[in-house]
């Protein structure tokens, strides 16, 4: 009698087992178990206790080849679902990149992370001690900086009209911030409004600006630099280097 194994590994328990069925010619030789041909063997004994070792060890075998060729496969998918995800993603990724590189070319006036952190500290000292109108103060000023950030990010996005609205709260919780008058004037600058921007960078300077290194490397004001009424602002107002 022939002997005879289902070849589908992973799909079929008898295939998987190994198991060998001995058919004589003319017999069916499909799989009991899932009707597919099964394929001559060469050789081999099926003892009386099932499959022989070595047929066991075949099996085991292809169990195991299976099972590597379906990892190979999910982890070489996991690469090409990545690049997809990827490209997927790209319209963001690009926006955001931009933004940051634009931000960064142009040195955008802004208060520092440790300043704002500083004045949430000083608002909850403050509640603490029993100030709670230092503490409001210093809370207001907080979210005037973040607020502010936010207005720079809209800018350079271009989303005049939203900057706009958040440098108009960060205004009304701290009037006298020199840098939300200053980003007020970038903003009229950008909206074509000169004379307005002139008005606000004055503010600016009147409550204490001392940024005038950073502004030298702003490109929002190239237009404006050979402006007399603001090289006049300059004179009056910048410190003079010794």
């Amino acid at each position: 009698m022939a002997k005879y194994k289902c070849p589908t590994l992973g799909d079929c328990d008898n295939a998987n087992s190994g198991e060998v069925f001995e058919r004589s010619p003319g017999d069916d030789v499909k799989c009991p178990k899932c009707d597919t041909p099964m394929e001559l063997q060469a050789g081999g004994q099926v003892g009386p206790g099932g499959p022989n070792k070595k047929t066991a060890v075949a099996a085991v075998a292809g169990v195991l080849v299976l099972a590597l060729g379906a990892g190979g496969y999910w982890y070489m998918q996991r690469p090409v679902r990545a690049a997809v995800d990827l490209v997927e993603a790209a319209p963001v990724l690009v926006e955001t990149v931009k933004v940051a590189i634009d931000l960064g070319k142009n040195a955008a006036l802004a208060p520092s992370d440790e300043e704002t952190k500083a004045l949430r500290i000083e608002g909850d000292q403050k509640l603490a001690n029993g100030d709670a109108a230092g503490a409001e103060t210093a809370s207001s000023k907080a979210a005037a900086n973040e607020m502010l950030k936010t207005a720079i990010s809209r800018m350079a996005q271009g989303k005049l009209d939203e900057a706009e609205t958040e440098l108009a709260e960060a205004r009304l919780r701290d009037p006298h911030n020199v840098l939300v008058s200053y980003n007020v004037a970038i903003l009229r600058l950008k909206q074509n409004r000169t004379d307005d921007a002139l008005s606000e960078f004055e503010a600016s300077f009147k409550d204490g600006f001392q940024y005038f290194d950073q502004m030298a490397q702003d490109r929002d004001l190239d237009t404006l630099r050979k402006d007399k009424r603001f090289q006049e602002l300059l004179s009056r107002y910048q410190p003079q280097k010794s």
